[in-house]
């Protein structure tokens, strides 16, 4: 199956986050795993309502982001796992270690794993899976790809339980990497034929699809697998998600017990659900500006620093956050407050200073200021109307484009000079710089900064007290040469029925829930 371009992009942040919707189809499912249709007890399923289509493109699950982990844990194993304190651990994985300079990485596997197209857990299998890097279509890969920033250029299998990876670059914590869905092992059948995906699930997880209960786009519902070797981790017989795209039937779900988990809810609706069941809530998702265009070739302008440093000084974080976002943290930094590496200090320096920001304008030869375009979808929402006025208060005009076509929005990343990229959960700070900020689509030009590349450098070779440092040093650099504009700073909410089940857990500072963690109420 081919993927568009478009398809890509979306699932990797391009494309505004409303834009989900347009990726989805409502078509029935077939094939896959089980086909049981045996009806559980309601106290033996739990039903979580999700704002939109987890698998719009079929089951193979490299297809998609780190937060779809929590779908797609019901069916696939991954090397690593995130865990609530952001640390990540072994799952498919016994024990691992690095070599003396940090260049590789070897990993036991685990005994006793089997897929559902009959296949086992060795080394051959995880081999074949990494060596899906090159596939241009694989978003979740591009860190590992040659050129990513996380690249990997050698997997090897030396006996059957054991896999060595060879990074471009020292990785003192390359086991963040392989975590959750960028983590995942397919059995061999899917890896072989990944056409077979698009309808049938190749895993070793906890649970397999229920076909006979399942309408793509709609509903999914996952059967236990009880031949899987954690099935005791996950105490529920089924697992039904339902896609309710709207917000407020989503809280109206979970609010009249249709659902017994919701991810997310929004603000809004926040009050209405803790009325009837419980709301538990995650930092992390940064609001911003990713600037796609450090060289100035769409627009001459971005391509001096003091332009960029300009417009992070020229947004009123305070303003925007009090009107439009109450609960939220106004910030200028791409770090979450939770992460190491976040620094107070660079919000105080970094804060709304039209002032310095016109005399940073003029120091780059535009004393008079200048315009440039952003593509939309549809109408400009309420922070970029926001933001435009502030800026234009600095001289700066921000037109408005509408995107014609998908492949426009696609393009935007090359012929725009930056997007309004809506939040990004940045579970993991330094592997959102290397795969998507650096070295992924915010930087298809591939700029160079020597700041940003240092610190980049220490972080990745580097553990502790030291990592943490140089994490610090990396957060300032993109801040200081205005490689991603953040806004906010916002939460991600989740209602839950305590009656029935228990806090969900969220994946470190990630958007997204650990479906273990979701366990009937005692």
């Amino acid at each position: 199956m081919k993927r568009s371009r478009f398809t890509t992009a979306l699932r990797t942040g391009v494309a505004l986050v409303a834009a989900a919707a347009m990726t989805m189809t409502v078509a029935a499912c077939g094939g896959g795993g089980s086909s049981s249709s045996a009806a559980a007890s309601a106290s033996d399923t739990v039903t979580i309502a999700l704002d939109a289509d987890p698998a719009p493109n079929g089951y193979d699950a490299l297809l998609y982001s780190q937060g779809q982990f929590q779908f797609f844990s019901s069916l696939y194993d991954a090397l690593f796992v995130t865990q609530a304190d952001g640390t990540v651990a072994p799952s498919l994985v016994t024990k691992f270690a690095n070599n003396a300079d940090n260049t590789q990485l070897t990993l036991t596997l685990k005994d006793g794993v089997t897929f559902t197209d009959g296949s086992t857990l060795d080394s051959t299998l995880v081999k074949a899976n990494l060596d899906r890097r090159s596939d241009p279509d694989l978003p979740i890969y591009q860190q590992f790809a040659k050129g990513g920033g996380a690249e990997i250029t050698d997997v090897s299998a030396p006996d059957d339980k054991t896999v060595v990876i060879t990074w471009a670059a020292q990785q003192a914590t390359g086991e963040q990497y392989l975590a959750d869905t960028a983590g995942v092992v397919i059995g061999k059948t899917g890896i072989d034929n990944p056409d077979s995906l698009t309808t049938t699930p190749d895993g070793s997880g906890p649970y397999t699809l229920n076909t006979g209960a399942t309408t793509k786009g709609s509903t999914y519902t996952f059967a236990k697998n009880d031949k899987a070797w954690n099935t005791a981790t996950f105490p529920f017989k089924t697992v039904a998600w339902k896609i309710i795209v709207d917000p407020q039937a989503r809280a109206n779900a979970i609010v009249s017990g249709q659902a017994d988990v919701a991810v997310p809810i929004g603000a809004d609706t926040v009050d209405l659900v803790k009325s009837k069941q419980t709301v538990t809530q995650n930092g992390g998702t940064i609001a911003g500006f990713p600037v796609f265009d450090k060289t100035g070739v769409t627009n001459p302008a971005f391509g001096k620093v003091e332009v960029r440093q300009a417009l992070v000084l020229g947004i009123d974080r305070e303003t925007i956050v009090n009107q439009l976002h109450p609960g939220a943290r106004p910030t200028s930094q791409v770090f979450p407050e939770a992460s190491p590496g976040f620094d107070p200090a660079l919000d105080v320096e970094w804060a709304y200073n039209p002032d310095k920001a016109k005399q940073l304008l003029a120091s780059a030869g535009y004393p008079d200021g200048f315009s440039f375009d952003i593509l939309v979808l549809g109408q400009p929402d309420v922070d970029q109307i926001a933001i435009q006025k502030q800026w234009e208060a600095i001289g700066v005009k921000m037109n408005f484009v509408t995107a014609t076509s998908t492949d426009a929005v696609f393009a935007a990343a090359t012929t725009t000079p930056l997007g309004w990229g809506a939040q990004f959960a940045i579970g993991n700070p330094l592997g959102f710089v290397q795969g998507v900020l650096y070295g992924g689509f915010m930087n298809l030009q591939k700029a160079t900064d020597p700041a940003i590349e240092k610190a980049l450098g220490a972080a990745s070779a580097s553990t502790g007290a030291d990592q943490e440092a140089a994490l610090k040093e990396l957060n300032a650099a993109i801040t200081s040469s205005g490689w991603y504009i953040s806004v906010y700073e916002s939460f991600t909410y989740v209602g839950y029925n305590a009656r029935k089940v228990t806090e969900p857990a969220f994946a470190g500072t990630g958007a997204y829930i650990i479906l273990s963690s979701v366990k009937p109420v005692a």
